[in-house]
Order: structure tokens, then sequence, then C-alpha cells
């Protein structure tokens, strides 16, 4: 501002020429200027450590000259399928083979929530090609597994990560889906089997591993926003285990309401398509009525409830 300045005119209510400047409207004291401080004043803090750099948070670097600032590493986080009857998304169909759904949806959740897929393929259902894919993921920060985690005849995750030395913290959640789900860890570095079923892999991927790789991160909000809904349905269910199960959430006056996305197998992943968040019922129930508040894990991040599901064409 020159010196004595105390307004600013915006250049559409002037017009100039030769002999000089034409000023169409009237100045106030203080019009259209910004004072010094009136964005960050001196000593404010302006972006917390732990705050996700959205692109206001980036501009603000940028506008207070910070070209460099400490973040946290995306982890690289290691996925093997087990199982013989698995192909690749390209592989040849055949009898008795299934694509292995799981490497491509564990590997977009793991982008979601910030971190970096190494796909290390499908390993057979023998020790050593489960063992060699193993130790080659020891090279990630995290370790996912889907699959071999239960009590079948080829059911060998267990056994390798103990064999490469992996502390087994833990077999078997009080869940449905995922209750075959093992937890363990070597070196600081988790490692997680999951289980075999597309609905399964990624429910107990929500449930757990999205939490871990967000805490890596410096995430503090590391768990899914929740919302309380009232069920349109009756839900019946086994006492002793936690159910997530798919739902649909719409707005309603006064509230929200919740309903089940269609039958809830493990291995119906239309239910996750169709799912915009996860309804959870406690263990210690068996019948929940229709009209009951429940809990619900919002997986919607537009938050737009008002959309009704668009179902997959054939």
């Amino acid at each position: 501002m020159p010196e004595g300045a105390d307004a600013v005119i915006m250049v559409e209510e002037t017009k100039s020429d030769d002999a000089g400047v034409r000023i169409y409207a009237e100045a106030a004291e203080g019009q259209n200027i910004r004072y010094a401080g009136e964005d960050v004043r001196e000593g404010d803090l302006v972006i917390r450590a732990g705050t996700l750099l959205r692109p206001a948070e980036t501009g603000m670097l940028s506008a207070l000259g910070r070209s460099f600032v400490k973040v946290y590493q995306k982890p690289l986080v290691a996925l093997i399928a087990t199982g013989d009857e698995l192909v690749d998304i390209d592989g040849a169909a055949s009898p008795g083979k299934i694509v292995s759904s799981n490497s491509y949806s564990l590997a977009a959740q793991v982008m979601e929530c910030g971190g970096i897929p190494l796909q290390l393929g499908i390993a057979k259902d023998n020790m050593d090609d489960l063992a060699e894919k193993f130790r080659d993921a020891l090279r990630a920060d995290v370790i996912v597994s889907s699959a071999g985690v239960s009590v079948g005849d080829y059911d060998f995750v267990k056994d390798v990560m103990k064999d490469i030395g992996i502390n087994i913290d833990f077999w078997q959640v009080a869940e449905r889906p995922g209750k075959p789900m093992t937890f363990g860890a070597r070196g600081g570095r988790p490692v997680f089997g999951l289980p075999g079923n597309p609905v399964s892999s990624m429910i107990t991927f929500e449930q757990y591993v999205r939490p871990t790789i967000l805490k890596m991160t410096g995430h503090e909000n590391i768990f899914r926003r929740t919302i309380r809904a009232k069920l349109t349905e009756n839900i019946k269910k086994k006492k002793g285990l936690r159910y997530f199960i798919r739902g649909r959430v719409k707005r309603q006056e006064g509230g929200f309401v919740a309903e089940a996305t269609g039958e809830q197998g493990s291995g119906i992943l239309k239910s996750m398509v169709l799912a915009n968040g996860i309804i959870v019922i406690p263990e210690d129930v068996d019948f929940v009525k229709a009209g009951s508040e429940v809990m619900v894990q919002l997986l919607d991040n537009s938050q737009d409830f008002t959309k009704e599901p668009e179902y997959l064409n054939d």
C-alpha cells in the first residue's frame, strides 16, 4: 500500500485513459485491504502434527514457504494369496479354478488407507511354496495373506509363520465373518493371516489391518466413523460371536435406518458391493428386533445416504 492510502478500489469500478484514472465508486476506510496477520498470526499453530495433508494444507504450507516437511512414509504391504484352486485375473478358467479376487480387493483396501500394495502372487498349497512367499514378504512393512488359516488338510499358514520366526499372538476371533484369523509379528512387523472367503477377507482387513496401517502413518482417527441407525428388519444370530453385517444406510427424518444387503454368506462379494456400512451386532445377543438401534461403521466416504444401491448388470 502506498503511504497514506487506507482503501483499495476494484479495477472494475474505474476507468483509465491518457488523462488519468476515473473512479466511479466511493471508498470506505479499510475497503478491500488484506491486513497482515488476518490469515495466520505470528505464533499461531497452523497445521498440527498428524494432520492429513489435503489440498488446503498443501496450499498453506506453500504460502508459508515450507517446501519440505516431515511426513510418515507409506508402509509397503505384502499381499499373499494361497490356494491351488486360484488363478490370476487373466489366467485360464477351468473347472475347479477361481479367480483370486482377494488379491485385488485387498490391494484396493491397502491403497484406500494409504499403504502401498506389494503383490507377491499366489502360493500353492504346500509348505515350501508358501514359505518362499512369506520369506519374500519380509522385505515389506506389513504382511497380509489370505486363506490357509483354518483347520483343513492344506491350511499351512500358521505352521509356515512359526517356521520362519513369526511369533503368533492369536488364532481365531469370536466374530462372523472372519473367525479363522491369525495375527503375529516378527521384528515389529505385523503379520495378518486373513480367511480366504472374499467377504471374510475384506471384513477382517477393515477391522484389523486398516487401523494398523493408519496408525503406522500417523493418523489419530484410525477407525471408521460410526452412527446409530434403526434396523428395518429382524436379525437372528449365534450368541457368542460378534456379527459384521453388510448393510445399506439411508438418512431418514430424525436419523438413519439400516438394512442388510441381502444374503450374508462369506462368499457373497455382492453384499460388500452394495454396502455403504457395516452393521455391528454384539456377541451377547442372539436376536435384534426391527426398529432397534444398532451401531454402523460407515464405508461410504461421500456420506451421501440418499442414493439407492446400484445393482450390477449381468
